[in-house]
């Protein structure tokens, strides 16, 4: 499998100068084919990213990172997102976005036309499917082992957003843990535009780059991996909604659903390269660093 690479400047100020080196790996991939097909997906020991750079506006971006072609590579052929492996959980977990959410979709018997895009396993459609009864589902999702469920669960899923077709437009479009994957985001995002109803709204979920956790791991911190080509925090996802002329409605730190034992295995795994493995003992919600954002069209 061949890799190809763009070279990134910053997509919020447009900078193409120099950038400055921040957060710089164990192992770095370079344009090692063999390596980043090795370390793409999962946790590992070794601490393997392109490195992290800081523009002047307060972006954290790689310089480097896989074309568009080589990620639909990549992303085809994985196992959903659940890395603690319970659906129980994750759902949960699921559940807690949509109460943020829920108050600015308050009509639960309109037809409301709703995306999702990175949908993934398809829970967080089907929790908000039981609530808008009355509502069109649809969802992106490039990962084929996915497509089968997702085909069950909503009107149409596509593999890409350019399959969409033009006329139809949204209410609400979704995007958890998707932004912080998309290394051309801007054109991404105008694509999406198009989609959009006049007021509709994007919500998401995305990690935050300024969070105590990062400061505390550092490097070790896992979200520093191959598949975000960059990372936010509060003032940078303002920016760039706000370059879109979007309205914020809020951002709100976000809570996480773990086994506790999954906890302790995956600090000791992060900080000291220890594999353990204790049991699941009971479930904890627990803020990790990530934060959810809703903001609305003008």
């Amino acid at each position: 499998m061949k890799i190809n690479f763009i070279k990134r400047n910053c997509f919020l100020c447009k900078n193409s100068k120099k950038l400055n080196l921040e957060i710089y790996p164990d192992i770095n991939p370079k344009f090692n084919r063999k390596i980043i097909k090795k370390y793409w997906s999962g946790f590992f020991k070794d601490n393997v990213f392109f490195p992290y750079y800081r523009c002047r506006c307060g972006f954290l971006l790689n310089k480097f990172f896989p074309d568009e072609k080589s990620l639909n590579k990549l992303y085809s052929d994985q196992n959903d997102n659940v890395i603690y492996g319970d659906l129980k959980l994750d759902l949960k977990t699921k559940l807690y976005y949509l109460n943020q959410l829920k108050k600015f979709i308050p009509d639960v018997n309109k037809n409301y036309k709703i995306l999702e895009i990175g949908a993934d396993n398809g829970n967080f459609i089907k929790i908000l499917s039981k609530k808008y009864q009355n509502s069109d589902f649809y969802s992106v999702e490039p990962n084929v082992n996915m497509q089968n469920n997702l085909k069950r669960i909503t009107k149409k899923n596509y593999t890409n957003i350019y399959q969409i077709k033009k006329n139809l437009k949204f209410d609400l479009i979704i995007a958890i843990h998707t932004f912080d994957h998309i290394p051309q985001l801007n054109d991404y995002f105008e694509r999406l535009l198009k989609h959009v109803t006049d007021f509709g709204l994007v919500f998401g979920v995305v990690h935050n780059e300024s969070s105590y956790m990062a400061k505390l791991f550092k490097k070790k911190w896992p979200i520093f991996r191959l598949q975000h080509p960059h990372l936010f925090n509060y003032k940078t996802i303002n920016d760039f909604f706000t370059k879109y002329k979007f309205k914020k409605i809020f951002i709100k730190k976000t809570k996480n659903y773990f086994n506790f034992g999954f906890l302790i295995n995956q600090f000791f795994f992060s900080i000291f390269k220890i594999k353990i493995n204790f049991p699941n003992f009971f479930p904890i919600g627990i803020k990790l660093g990530n934060f959810s954002f809703l903001y609305k069209k003008r």
